[in-house]
């Protein structure tokens, strides 16, 4: 395709070539700032990168670029430049702007205090949205402008790398008819791309159009907000966690290599034949699991097993096997949360930008990722209290708002239950519901809490809960209750819980039998708001793959429309954030959104963001929404927030 792209310094000439359209592409250029050019990946950084040029598409095969900071060239005045786009394109409602990785631009925005305003597209998450079938575009490097345009265009575009060498594209001459290729190829193929996508959505998922546009491009910007903002940390808590750590670390090692009936080569990692030597032949232990080539194996699931064999037969070697689990949590946490921690801390900001993937999931529930924040230890782990790293900043205060049994909700919501519908409507006990339910006791002792069995039994109802709508049997619930409770029930015990459990809740199966049989007949499953997954092992010859697949398709309704109403409030809260800047989106962790207040503001902007998250998130779903909301100066250490307080 013969393309028309052009440089130009003049607002005047730009202001004409966007003249009325109202769909518009744009792409940054950007790279490091004066004080950090050595280091390439600040170009990547709103906080120690800047925009070098902007290009802009409204119609295919043209663009135009206006640098902006090339260094030694003529450039185009940015706060002008700016001023001029702000008002035009980026919070101009009536105007589509269409980007390749929205959030990118959206930080570098943030940076110079433009915030975009929807409508927005992100045609990085439409080729993800349209590839999740294949399974394949996982990471965004895969879902590459580059890439698409090869695989959908047949266009070979050159690289960065062959463009800029190992200099910054600040260092290139914006003149340059490949400098001015490269850049404004960005933008109008991005423009290109937004058709095609959506052309593909309507030929074959029509919702999937409505997620891109409704929600997953808008909840771009709430991202950009998350990442730009940053969490803070507390570097000098890391460094003395580091010094516990190694002593203890050191301590473990010790025990383990002396601690037994001769001297053990233990290792980095407590994996070495000289262990397996000493378990296997020395004490006698048996092989619990092989690896793939048939060798002993002593992983963390191996190490349980053997566990649970030797406390059954009553053997000394658990207090040494545990030893071997907590040398290696403990180096675990050490790697990934002490020394992983602190090395991704910004040395402008001390904070962590932790980056955040809103598709990075089969249900579309967000990964995060450099350093991963989903799974960050709850409470202290080995005496370090991971959370409590992250820290507000001075004058904020931390607040934690987590949605309250949404998973529940919903399942109440597809299966139409009776019983669990009124749990949610009559504001109900849903733990006390199904303690009674699978116990066949009376909902008051249930309840009671100074009975000698409350604890135990809710804790079961809880765990029972958590796996209600996902196919739950006999011996899942027996493992599930081991693991989780410590409880050693039998079979037959267990199969009488969930026989009164389907007795309880009758709407329970009968939507169970239909979504199996549905996704055996489509090999795919839906959210409430068709976000689709696709099921290609379902009827597959192999149980145990149909049955993994079959667990998906209970899964991906509840869990994925858990993942839809979250970001619809994300979608809710972005359009309100701008006229309350004293509030600040951090992280979103499963159904969890973590802010930073200004103090002074805590009740009034805990109010409005409590406010717009339980509001009902889409027409028909009428189950009500609630939420729990914890404040404090630490992450690891916050409490529930009183509403008169």
């Amino acid at each position: 395709m013969k393309t028309n792209y052009w440089m130009t310094t003049d607002l005047q000439v730009v202001a004409d070539y966007l003249g009325d359209a109202v769909i518009i592409a744009f792409d940054f250029e950007t790279a490091p700032m004066a004080g950090w050019r050595e280091d390439r990946q600040a170009a990547l950084d709103p906080h120690r990168g800047e925009i070098v040029g902007v290009s802009l598409a409204v119609a295919a095969g043209t663009g135009v670029y206006l640098p902006l900071n090339h260094r030694g060239f003529d450039n185009a005045e940015a706060a002008a430049v700016f001023d001029f786009l702000r008002r035009r394109v980026f919070e101009n409602s009536g105007v589509i702007k269409i980007a390749h990785n929205l959030a990118f631009e959206a930080k570098f925005l943030l940076a110079r205090g433009i915030a975009l305003v929807a409508p927005v597209y992100d045609t990085m998450a439409g080729a993800q949205l349209i590839y999740k079938e294949d399974g394949h575009f996982r990471r965004l490097a895969d879902v590459g402008l580059k890439t698409l345009a090869w695989d959908w265009l047949a266009l070979a575009l050159p690289r960065f790398v062959a463009v800029v060498g190992l200099g910054s594209f600040a260092d290139l001459d914006p003149r340059d008819q490949q400098t001015i290729d490269y850049a404004c190829s960005d933008a109008d193929l991005a423009r290109r791309l937004y058709f095609l996508e959506n052309d593909w959505f309507q030929a074959n998922i029509p919702a999937h159009e409505d997620l891109i546009k409704a929600i997953e491009s808008p909840v771009a910007l709430f991202t950009a907000r998350m990442e730009y903002r940053g969490f803070r940390i507390d570097a000098a808590d890391i460094a003395a966690a580091a010094v516990v750590c190694q002593d203890q670390l050191g301590i473990y090692r010790n025990d383990l290599e002396r601690g037994g009936s001769r001297p053990v080569r233990v290792g980095k990692n407590a994996a070495t034949n000289d262990l397996k030597a000493y378990l296997f032949d020395d004490l006698g232990l048996p092989v619990q699991k092989r690896t793939d080539s048939g060798k002993a194996a002593l992983d963390e699931d191996a190490i349980q097993q053997l566990s649970a064999y030797c406390r059954a037969q009553g053997l000394s070697a658990i207090g040494y096997l545990e030893a071997i689990s907590a040398y290696r949590g403990l180096a675990k946490l050490y790697q990934t949360y002490v020394l992983g921690l602190g090395e991704q801390i910004n040395p402008v900001t001390g904070a962590i930008h932790t980056r955040l993937f809103p598709l990075g999931t089969a249900t579309g529930r967000f990964s995060s990722a450099e350093p991963n924040c989903q799974n960050l230890p709850a409470g202290p782990a080995y005496g370090i209290p991971v959370r409590d790293f992250f820290m507000a900043r001075p004058g904020t205060t931390l607040v934690a708002v987590d949605y309250s049994q949404i998973e529940l909700r919903i399942g109440a919501w597809f299966t139409g239950d009776a019983n669990l519908l009124a749990v949610y409507r009559e504001g109900g006990d849903i733990h006390a519901v199904t303690t009674a339910a699978v116990y066949g006791i009376t909902l008051a002792e249930a309840g009671d809490k100074g009975h000698p069995e409350y604890k135990a039994r809710r804790t079961v109802a809880k765990n029972i809960n958590f796996g209600i709508f996902y196919g739950l049997y006999p011996r899942g619930l027996q493992d599930i209750l081991r693991v989780k409770t410590g409880q050693q029930l039998s079979l037959e015990a267990c199969q009488a819980m969930i026989f009164n459990l389907r007795l309880a809740y009758p709407g329970l199966t009968p939507w169970q039998e239909a979504t199996r049989q549905a996704a055996h007949y489509h090999e795919t499953v839906d959210t409430a708001l068709g976000r689709r997954r696709a099921l290609p092992g379902i009827n597959a010859p192999e149980p145990g793959l149909q049955s993994h697949f079959e667990r998906a398709a209970l899964n991906h309704p509840i869990q994925g429309t858990a993942a839809d109403i979250l970001k619809l409030a994300m979608v809710r809260l972005e359009v309100g954030l701008g006229e309350r800047p004293f509030i600040w989106p951090l992280l979103t962790v499963h159904d969890e959104i973590v802010f930073e207040v200004e103090t002074p503001r805590l009740a009034e902007a805990i109010a409005w963001i409590t406010t717009v998250m339980t509001a009902p998130p889409f027409p028909g779903f009428d189950v009500p929404l609630a939420v729990e909301v914890t404040v404090g100066d630490r992450y690891g250490s916050l409490v529930g927030w009183q509403s008169g307080e």
